[in-house]
């Protein structure tokens, strides 16, 4: 994985998370950033990468399309296993967020969250996971907490 790219594609996940923030939108724009570096971040063969970035599109009913289409970017870009891994975690984030909201009564269920953060920052765990995985050992551990 190309350090360049790795971190261009931090960059734009960080830009999205403030964004969605904001204005409960992700700009095509910046889903199209994070295409750019699809080449360098995965060896995954172009029909698995195809295949991943089809996936996210059965989300549609559940989700803004601002969303579908930074996990279809996401899995594009790193192929269907880490794309899983990254929808695990940040479904299993969003979700905690979402009820801790609900019981602490500072949402209705009616009342809508951004969802693009729990997507970039588990996105960026998983992108990040190698460099700080430094040991076998680390790496086998937190391998198996993301396994799907």
């Amino acid at each position: 994985m190309n350090t360049i790219f790795l971190l261009w594609t931090i960059f734009w996940l960080l830009r999205i998370t403030i964004e969605d923030i904001r204005s409960f939108t992700i700009p095509n724009r910046f889903t199209l950033a994070i295409l750019l570096a699809a080449p360098f971040l995965s060896a995954a063969p172009v029909s698995m990468r195809l295949l991943a970035a089809a996936l996210p599109f059965c989300l549609v009913p559940f989700l803004g399309m601002g969303d579908v289409k930074l996990y279809s970017a996401l899995g594009f870009c790193l192929g269907p296993a880490p794309l899983l891994r990254i929808a695990c975690g940040s479904l299993l984030a969003g979700g905690l967020y979402a009820a801790a909201l609900l019981v602490l009564r500072k949402a209705k269920k009616k009342d809508r969250i951004a969802f693009g953060p729990f997507i970039a920052a588990s996105a960026a765990v998983i992108l990040l996971m190698p460099y700080f995985a430094s040991t076998e050992a680390m790496w086998a551990i937190s391998r198996s907490m993301l396994a799907v």
